[in-house]
């Protein structure tokens, strides 16, 4: 019944492809695993010790992806979304995605970060700033002090002030911390937020 059920929900046609899958990368043994596990021993492995969440490092490939809209990064509190030919979508716990999501308590999994994870990730950051010559310059030289790169960069508004929108590549949370704290020290930065769509 579990197999018929774990079919259903992936949409996957037969055992072997669902084996296949996991083979590639496109799908976690262990939420696979989860999902054969009948209701009522979701929580308690065989062995009689209970499940722990699902531990993320970053490197599974396919089968685990980074939510675009509030961009997870090491050190944020995160939650996964089973979903159907995407495999594990990660988000953060805050973000208005998954209160908007329609899928039940069984398509979500409790999810960790690996304390060694150590691939850079993505973020996106908001800041206004006097528009002056050579403030994007000053900014540019701040992150790249922080030990961070730009992967890209667009600028809005016109008159005084002006908002500069940044993607920036970071290894967790502590140092997006560093990177804000290098660009809070340039005078001319009057605000600057995390970005979360």
């Amino acid at each position: 019944a579990q197999w018929d059920k774990l079919l259903k929900d992936s949409g996957a046609k037969s055992r072997r492809e669902i084996f296949a899958d996991i083979g590639l990368g496109k799908r976690l043994a262990v939420v696979v695993a989860r999902k054969l596990l009948a209701p009522e021993k979701s929580a308690v492995a065989d062995n009689g010790k209970t499940v722990g969440p699902v531990t993320i490092l970053g490197s599974e490939g396919m089968a685990v992806q980074f939510a675009k809209c509030c961009r997870p990064i090491p050190g944020d509190s995160i939650i996964g979304f089973i979903k159907k030919d995407q495999g594990l979508v990660i988000h953060t716990h805050d973000c208005p995605a998954i209160r908007k999501s329609k899928g039940g308590p069984e398509k979500w999994l409790d999810v960790n970060w690996d304390p060694r994870i150590s691939r850079p990730f993505e973020v996106c950051i908001k800041l206004v700033a006097a528009n002056q010559r050579g403030v994007l310059a000053k900014l540019a030289a701040e992150i790249a002090n922080a030990g961070s790169n730009i992967e890209n960069v667009s600028v809005d508004g016109e008159g005084a002030y002006t908002t500069i929108h940044f993607t920036l590549q970071v290894s967790n949370r502590l140092h997006l911390a560093q990177v804000m704290r290098n660009l809070r020290r340039i005078q001319e930065v009057s605000r600057i937020t995390r970005v979360k769509d």
